[in-house]
């Protein structure tokens, strides 16, 4: 999973076919554990591009994208959103999105 640093590259990151941001802050339990429960319970994750943005380091994002809780799962397609996720996360949702684009 590859990490955002700066707020021009998320336009070119969400424009692209299939791609997942996951939201976080570095004080966040909860944060620190959403990649590893990604990686168990969805299954077709290797299928799909994941990207790390830390709300903290680029608020930005947080104001744009309208991030209010954390973690947050943002999939987007070609710049849509797609599906959004916050603190409890539906992972069979994510799994059956996925399975539709691949």
């Amino acid at each position: 999973m590859q990490q955002i640093h700066k707020f021009k590259e998320v336009k070119d990151i969400i424009n692209k076919e299939l791609v997942m941001i996951v939201a976080k802050s570095h004080d966040c339990s909860s944060c620190k554990m959403i990649n590893k429960m990604l990686e168990t319970n969805v299954k077709n994750l290797d299928q799909i591009e994941v990207y790390n943005i830390y709300i903290d380091d680029i608020d930005q994002f947080r104001g744009e994208y309208l991030i209010f809780s954390v973690p947050t799962v943002v999939i987007f397609s070609e710049g849509k959103e797609l599906l959004r996720e916050s603190r409890y996360i539906n992972y069979d949702k994510i799994t059956r999105l996925i399975s539709m684009f691949k």
